[in-house]
C-alpha cells in the first residue's frame, strides 16, 4: 500500500515537473498567444457589450442607465482598440519567437501588461456601477413584457458577468506576462554576462 502510494507521488512529481519545464519551454509563444486572445476576445466584448440590452433599454425607457452604458461602451471599445493595435505592433516585431528581446520588445511588454491590468480594473468598475443601475430599472420604465419581446426572456446580467471573468482571466495572463518579461530579463542578462567572461576568458 505505502509502495503503491509513493510510486503515484512520484509519477504525480514527475508529470508537474515535466508539466513546469514544458511551460518553461514554450513560455513566450504560450503567452503572446493567451495575449492575443485576450485582445481579441476584449474587443469582440466591446463591440458587443451594450446589445444585451439595446433593442430594450432606450434613451426613452431608463434613460439614466442607457446614456451611461453608452458612454461605458465606448470606453471600452477604445480601450480595447488600443490594446489590440499594441499587441499587433508587438506581434509584428516578433514577440512571440525573438530569442533576443531589445529595448522596443521589453517596453512594448511591459505596456500591454499594464495596459491589460488597467482595462481589466476598469471594466470590473464599470460593470459593478453599471450592474446596480441595471438591478434599478423598474417595470414602469422598461416593462417586463420587453424582454420577451425581444429575445431576451428576462432582466440579463449575462453581459457583466462575461466582462468580470474576462477581465480576471486578463489579470491572470498579464501577471503571467510580467513573470515572463522578468525572467527574459534576467535569462538575457545572464547571457551576456556569460559570453562576456567566455570573450574575457579566451582573449587570455
Amino acid at each position: 500500500m505505502n509502495d503503491h502510494m509513493l510510486k503515484r507521488d512520484v509519477a504525480h512529481h514527475s508529470t508537474m515537473q515535466r508539466m513546469f519545464s514544458y511551460v518553461r519551454t514554450h513560455q513566450q509563444s504560450i503567452t503572446y498567444i493567451l495575449v492575443t486572445l485576450c485582445a481579441i476576445f476584449y474587443f469582440i466584448y466591446g463591440l458587443g457589450y451594450s446589445s444585451n440590452w439595446a433593442l430594450v433599454v432606450s434613451e426613452t425607457r431608463g434613460q439614466t442607465f442607457y446614456t451611461a452604458s453608452q458612454q461605458v461602451n465606448r470606453i471600452l471599445v477604445d480601450l480595447g482598440f488600443v490594446h489590440l493595435v499594441l499587441i499587433l505592433i508587438h506581434l509584428a516585431l516578433g514577440a512571440i519567437k525573438r530569442k533576443k528581446y531589445y529595448v522596443s520588445n521589453f517596453v512594448l511588454s511591459i505596456l500591454s501588461s499594464i495596459l491589460m491590468i488597467v482595462i481589466s480594473v476598469i471594466t470590473l468598475y464599470f460593470n459593478s456601477v453599471l450592474s446596480r443601475m441595471y438591478a434599478r430599472i423598474t417595470e414602469e420604465e422598461v416593462p417586463a413584457y420587453l424582454y420577451q419581446l425581444h429575445g431576451a426572456g428576462e432582466k440579463s446580467f449575462a453581459v457583466f458577468n462575461m466582462g468580470n471573468i474576462l477581465s480576471i482571466f486578463m489579470i491572470v495572463v498579464a501577471l503571467f506576462s510580467i513573470e515572463f518579461i522578468i525572467y527574459k530579463w534576467r535569462a538575457q542578462k545572464e547571457r551576456a554576462k556569460l559570453i562576456k567572461e567566455l570573450l574575457v576568458n579566451h582573449e587570455r
